[in-house]
């Protein structure tokens, strides 16, 4: 069965990391750091094909708004609603991934049990 896609707020932030693994690794430790459980399942790390990833997302205007934001960024982190998307001023101004901003944009209907939408 095919689940529909739903509207959500998804936060993103970016990043330069030189893997995916990294990204995960340093988005874990700073969420540690301010008391916050991170589901993985919550996030998406985006490097190969950004824009095409993205696009699963949002629509073509805010893909090219947050590539803008990215500048010499090499890494999207998309964020679902979570707990960790409501921290106010995560990840601060001095770590390694930078708050590009809230979208609006679309993802796959949760699965029963989590509760991203």
């Amino acid at each position: 069965m095919q689940r529909e896609k739903v509207p959500a707020i998804l936060t993103v932030l970016s990043g330069q990391f030189a893997s995916q693994p990294e990204a995960f690794t340093c988005l874990t430790q700073l969420a540690e750091e301010r008391g916050i459980n991170v589901d993985l399942a919550e996030v998406d790390v985006i490097q190969p094909a950004a824009n095409v990833r993205l696009a699963h997302y949002f629509r073509p205007a805010i893909v090219a708004r947050i590539k803008e934001l990215q500048m010499d960024d090499n890494t999207a982190v998309v964020v679902r609603p979570s707990a960790l998307a409501s921290v106010r001023n995560f990840p601060s101004d001095t770590a390694e991934l930078r708050h590009l901003g809230r979208f609006a944009g679309e993802i796959i209907e949760a699965e029963q049990g989590h509760n991203w939408v």
